[in-house]
């Protein structure tokens, strides 16, 4: 593989009782296979709502993290996708 960037992405169901476990393994799904999701955690919004922080490693030439944030935009059932931060890996 070539050189990768990491890029961290917020992600916000539309439900507050989303089971976040299957939601990962969803958003694992949407990626194509030169995408890696390698970590999650869960964090407090607002109000009892909950988002999940994504780490993904993403091939270099993608550039910043337009790209990931339209794949996850295309997912039902999401209110809020969000680049955070990207960097070389």
């Amino acid at each position: 593989m070539g050189k990768e960037f990491i890029a961290l992405i917020d992600v916000i169901p539309e439900d507050n009782e989303k089971d976040f476990e299957e939601l990962v393994n969803e958003l694992k799904n949407a990626l194509p296979d030169t995408c890696t999701l390698e970590h999650y955690e869960i964090m407090p919004v607002a109000f009892g709502l909950k988002k999940a922080r994504v780490r993904v490693r993403y091939p270099e030439e993608w550039g910043g993290t337009d790209r990931l944030e339209e794949i996850f935009k295309q997912m039902d059932g999401l209110q809020g996708v969000e680049g955070i931060a990207f960097s070389k890996a």
